[in-house]
């Protein structure tokens, strides 16, 4: 919650702090440096806002001083923000040692021999027809199932530019298109080509995240009902789901990347460190 504060804390149009918010007619906000950026309108003095219609005249501009001082107050504590948001390495204890699971895996998908590592092909492997296999959706469960405690683990995505990691309901559909979404079951976050990082949350939460992560931390805690996930390139909070029941056993949920152009994307279960 505190990154995503912070975030939108920041001028929608360049990087800085918007120490200066200023309001035009429509309700868009930025900073008083970018306002006066603004296109102007033809043959008027207004200004054009960059997201709609809407002309401001001068008078229309406002300024807001109390929301000005909170983010000054924001740009104090950044420091300390930064800190809170790094990974507990004390997470580390609660290491879950898993493969994945091949009864659950859609037939397009490889599964290495020591059953850790995923990638999309190009054409249908024959598998047994099985229950759990998802028959639609290009993904594959974990082994472990989790009921109760604290669960650690951490996904190497490599170079890849299009996956999705989390974990899901044992009782999630399998069959047909799935829908990424907390109410059907599935807490995740992902990349798709782009750049485009989300949370599956309805409607979906676009994130910001440094698009080199290489390799995501999980952290499951059953008892609190939240799962986090960190940028291991940098030990930084990504995201937090919170309110997750414990009623329902969990399992890992893993989607690689599509096959494309040659380009294989995997994902990797990391090895469990001492």
């Amino acid at each position: 919650m505190a990154k995503h504060f912070e975030e939108a804390s920041r001028c929608p149009m360049c990087p800085a702090y918007n120490e200066n918010p200023m309001y035009l007619k429509c309700g868009y906000l930025c900073c008083l440096q970018c306002i006066n950026s603004l296109q102007k309108e033809p043959h008027g003095e207004g200004v054009l806002c960059p997201v709609c219609p809407v002309v401001s005249q001068k008078d229309d501009i406002r300024s807001n001083f109390q929301l000005g001082k909170l983010i000054s107050k924001i740009m104090e504590l950044e420091p300390q923000m930064k800190k809170i948001l790094k990974m507990n390495p004390r997470m580390l204890r609660f290491q879950v040692d898993m493969i994945l699971d091949v009864d659950t895996a859609n037939n397009l998908l490889t599964i290495s021999a020591d059953l850790r590592t995923v990638r999309c092909g190009r054409f249908k492997h024959q598998l047994t027809e099985h229950v759990e296999r998802f028959d639609y959706a290009l993904c594959v469960l974990g082994s472990t199932r989790f009921t109760s405690g604290r669960h650690y683990w951490e996904v190497d995505v490599g170079t890849s530019q299009d996956w999705v990691l989390g974990v899901c309901r044992e009782s999630a559909r399998r069959k047909g298109k799935i829908q990424l979404s907390t109410e059907r079951g599935f807490w995740t976050v992902g990349l798709r080509k782009g750049g485009y990082f989300f949370a599956s949350i309805t409607p979906a939460l676009e994130l910001c995240v440094d698009p080199n992560l290489g390799r995501v931390g999980i952290f499951l805690d059953m008892d609190m009902g939240s799962l986090s996930f960190f940028n291991m390139s940098d030990g930084s909070h990504v995201f937090t789901f919170t309110e997750i029941s414990a009623s329902q056993t969990l399992r890992p949920f893993f989607g690689p990347s599509v096959s494309s152009n040659g380009h294989q994307g995997s994902l990797s279960i990391c090895p469990v460190m001492n």
